[in-house]
């Protein structure tokens, strides 16, 4: 659908990624409240949702770098999507890749399935909120971008999990795609113009870029786990 649909067809199929779970918890009789966690998020989740995104936005950013470095053929594919989804309109784009998204697949994945797939142990819930964000990520359907999107995955899991609120998981979900959008229609519409003297190289981070990536991501998820910290003792 998206491939002859353009627009039409990603939104179509953002619609029957919501459309599935929702009408199966109808047809079963579930307690919809229940089953997609509508429960409204403290003031202090959103909070925390904020700084666990930062934090993985950093691990996800140098996980990219690192898989672009080995596999520098994914590149292309990359700037591919980034260029197919953006619009000239920069609300139409936050709509059509921001919050039909976030909305739609969370509902999926951080709703039904992560609410199917966990248990009362806290053992189940951490294996719930890997599974889920593993199928996140293979759902996107591209090596370069499935291991990174796990990742968000897992996070927006956890988040929805500790929280027991979906509406964390559909803040973040905007957020990443919103700042992604936002970047890409910066950069296109008024930096396009300016000329870079250096080019873009896929070569390995080194280790020092690492460590420090790697060391303020924790710090911002740790940050994040202590606007939590009340949630955490009932998890």
């Amino acid at each position: 659908m998206q491939l002859y649909w353009g627009t039409a067809g990603l939104i179509a199929t953002e619609v029957i990624i919501f459309l599935i779970p929702v009408l199966y918890a109808i047809y079963i009789k579930a307690d919809i409240k229940n089953t997609f966690s509508l429960r409204l998020p403290r003031v202090r989740d959103i909070f925390g949702a904020i700084f666990i995104w930062i934090g993985g936005y950093f691990l996800i950013n140098i996980t990219t770098q690192i898989l672009l470095a080995l596999f520098p053929q994914g590149a292309d594919v990359l700037e591919a999507v980034n260029s197919s989804v953006m619009m000239d309109s920069l609300l139409a784009s936050l709509i059509v890749v921001a919050l039909i998204p976030a909305l739609c697949e969370e509902v999926l994945f951080r709703g039904f399935l992560l609410g199917a797939f966990k248990g009362k142990s806290k053992k189940s819930k951490i294996w719930a909120v890997i599974t889920v964000g593993v199928l996140f990520g293979i759902m996107h359907l591209n090596f370069i971008r499935i291991v990174p999107t796990a990742m968000l995955g897992i996070l927006f899991a956890y988040c929805a999990l500790v929280t027991k609120s979906i509406w964390t998981s559909v803040f973040m979900h905007f957020l990443n795609n919103g700042f992604s959008v936002c970047v890409l229609y910066i950069s296109q519409n008024y930096l396009s113009d300016i000329s870079l003297s250096t080019e873009v190289s896929y070569s390995m981070p080194n280790i020092s870029s690492i460590v420090m990536m790697v060391a303020i991501g924790v710090v911002f998820i740790y940050l994040g786990n202590k606007c939590f910290k009340k949630n955490l003792s009932s998890y």
